[in-house]
């Protein structure tokens, strides 16, 4: 006898058989540094949605904690195999750029768990009373 799933997500998942990556929201956090008071929205690691494959970076040019595009439907590219797909893709996605500044150099990976803050360089911390902010496909 098969378990009874309860929660929505794993049913859907359990009846089409799908990488759970394909059929998830992404989610930003709010993380925040208790020294110098600088605030982030961002995944904080690989994060997909239905089109978008993203990655959290400290960009070096603006200096801000941002979610780079790094590919689509579920698959992530290296930076060679961006620029292959960039000329084939039909999503319009812009790869390995910051969204904030367009700069696509210097962009450092940002973890949540080493979390370092782009003003101060302290550790910063997921914002508890922020929760989880955004959802997004």
């Amino acid at each position: 006898m098969t378990a009874r799933l309860h929660d929505p997500l794993a049913q859907f998942n359990y009846l089409y058989k799908e990488p759970a990556n394909l059929t998830t929201m992404g989610t930003k956090y709010t993380f925040k540094c208790n020294k110098c008071g600088y605030r982030a929205t961002a995944s904080g690691g690989m994060d997909s949605g239905m089109h978008a494959v993203t990655d959290t970076y400290i960009c070096g040019s603006c200096r801000e904690i941002v979610d780079v595009c790094t590919g689509e439907y579920g698959q992530e590219y290296t930076r060679e195999e961006a620029q292959v797909r960039k000329s084939k893709s039909g999503t319009g996605l812009n790869f390995y750029v910051c969204p904030v500044c367009g700069s696509g150099k210097n962009l450092l990976k940002w973890s949540a768990s080493d979390c370092p803050c782009p003003e101060c360089g302290e550790k910063m911390e997921k914002d508890l009373d922020g929760g989880m902010i955004v959802m997004w496909d």
